[in-house]
């Protein structure tokens, strides 16, 4: 008999529009970004815009934006002084240390990055594993 109940109960909130989405495990990624990491079609220029970001927020950054840019293992895409897309794979959830907030670290990645380029162009972080993380898509 519960079985039946739970499937009409789904069926309505379906239809209703209510969601299934538990909010208690954060906030969904903005839906206008890439769900995986793209295709890395030039490793050693992404490799490189890493290692500039790293040393960039190393001479420039807080003590936050640092530590977070240490997670930063290559940047991919291509944008301008005034839009564009940058797709910033990471360690989070992996690498030699485990990341305390991995969504707090994504967003001053995010931020940090949107800061030092321009803020109109969408700028989306992964995890070790290619899913999204966070991102910022322009304002």
């Amino acid at each position: 008999m519960i079985t039946p109940l739970l499937g009409i109960a789904v069926t309505a909130a379906l239809l209703t529009g209510c969601s299934l989405h538990d909010d208690s495990a954060g906030p969904l990624p903005p839906t206008n970004i890439a769900t995986k990491l793209p295709r890395d079609t030039n490793q050693a220029k992404s490799s490189k815009r890493a290692r500039e970001f790293r040393s960039w927020v190393d001479k420039h950054g807080t003590n936050d934006q640092q530590k977070a840019a240490t997670r930063v293992q290559k940047i991919i895409g291509d944008w301008d002084a005034k839009s564009g897309n940058a797709f910033i794979s990471t360690d989070i959830n992996g690498g030699p240390t485990p990341v305390e907030d991995p969504m707090s670290t994504a967003e001053t990645i995010v931020e940090t990055f949107s800061a030092i380029h321009s803020q109109q162009m969408r700028v989306v972080v992964y995890d070790v594993f290619g899913e999204v993380l966070t991102g910022h898509t322009g304002t």
